[in-house]
């Protein structure tokens, strides 16, 4: 409810407004919940292959003679493991 009264947006009161009238339907709940979950599932896919894609580019790089300075400086510190 905070939301609803902070909000200038007049969409997003809307909005807010429809999902407390229908989260009183326990079918809607439940297929909301299950969609959440289908959307969670895909984002943690799509993060799990981002991973794995930049795995495969540092191996990649690496055999082809790039130095771990240079993988830092192309990726960043966060993405190079020793």
């Amino acid at each position: 409810m905070a939301i609803q009264e902070e909000t200038k947006i007049p969409e997003v009161k809307k909005t807010i407004v429809k999902l407390i009238t229908l989260s009183g339907d326990e079918k809607i709940r439940e297929e909301a919940y299950y969609r959440e979950k289908q959307l969670h599932d895909e984002a943690s896919a799509l993060g799990h292959a981002r991973y794995e894609e930049r795995v495969d580019l540092i191996e990649l790089m690496r055999k082809n003679g790039a130095t771990e300075e240079q993988l830092r400086s192309f990726l960043g510190e966060k993405y190079i493991s020793d």
